[in-house]
């Protein structure tokens, strides 16, 4: 399949660094779209903030994988006009990284936006819906925590099937081949856990003392503050989490991973154990 060309946005994040290189271990030509180059792939210019480098960055794919910064201001309410524009350039099939909670969102919400004007285009598309990363504790909005040895969030003792970025990109990439999946791809881990147990295995794989504390909404957002993030951000997180905590959101272990991939998804503790792994050889 070497004459699959591929777009990825987002290819220095937490899963478009993945799926480029997972899609380059298949043979196919990635154009890793972005501001900075990207690990894998070729380098291609791309920025929310600026239209003109839109449409050449998907012109020439066959497929390409969408990733919406949140943190980046203006790109939600952007990210309409990049699908649109993917597919103007000729697409056929676009991958979009949405939530595991997008059927709940209000009508208003951007993801929620986002995958009706994808499903409204005439590509073929799916919808990545992952559940919590693993990944948030160690390069993402919780890393802090990880480093002080100490996860503080206001999750009591909720379970959740967290997560492995890997699993993700394993998922968005079955989707972007021909003739992939489509639809609906809810993605998660292979049982609910809590975050004790996330503790633990961080813990043990990285042979330092790591605990985890329920806290307050309020206590949890200002600790995101105080590592630059804005309020608005905490307090989306904290939300999320206490949803869970209060029964309003029920994440059901999925069988995605293991139906498109072959294999069963990655375990709190493969997480761990990897990340321990890579982060020693950095």
């Amino acid at each position: 399949m070497g004459n699959h060309v591929i777009t990825v946005l987002g290819a220095t994040g937490k899963t478009g660094r993945h799926v480029a290189a997972q899609a380059v271990d298949e043979g196919w030509l990635v154009r890793s779209a972005g501001r900075t180059r990207a690990a894998h792939g070729e380098h291609t210019p791309f920025d929310y903030d600026d239209d003109t480098t839109w449409r050449p960055a998907f012109e020439g794919s066959d497929a390409a994988y969408v990733v919406i910064p949140f943190n980046h201001p203006g790109a939600p309410e952007r990210a309409p006009a990049v699908l649109a524009a993917a597919a103007d350039a000729g697409v056929g099939r676009i991958v979009l990284l949405s939530t595991i909670d997008v059927d709940h969102a209000p009508a208003d919400d951007p993801t929620r936006i986002a995958e009706e004007t994808l499903a409204a285009l005439p590509v073929a598309s799916a919808f990545v819906r992952p559940t919590w990363f693993l990944d948030n504790f160690t390069v993402g909005s919780f890393s802090g925590m990880l480093e002080r040895g100490e996860l503080r969030l206001p999750s009591e003792d909720s379970r959740i099937p967290f997560v492995d970025t890997r699993d993700i990109a394993a998922v968005a990439v079955a989707a972007l081949a021909p003739n992939g999946p489509t639809g609906p791809l809810p993605v998660t881990g292979p049982e609910s856990v809590d975050h004790h147990a996330v503790a633990e295995a961080l813990s043990e794989a990285l042979d330092k003392p790591v605990s985890y504390e329920s806290v307050s909404a309020e206590e949890f957002t200002t600790l995101l503050m105080d590592r630059g993030f804005p309020r608005s951000y905490g307090e989306f997180l904290a939300e999320a989490l206490i949803k869970v905590v209060d029964g309003r959101l029920v994440i059901p272990v999925a069988d995605t991973v293991h139906r498109l991939t072959g294999r069963p998804p990655h375990s709190v503790d493969d997480f761990a154990r990897h990340h321990a792994a890579t982060s020693a050889t950095r």
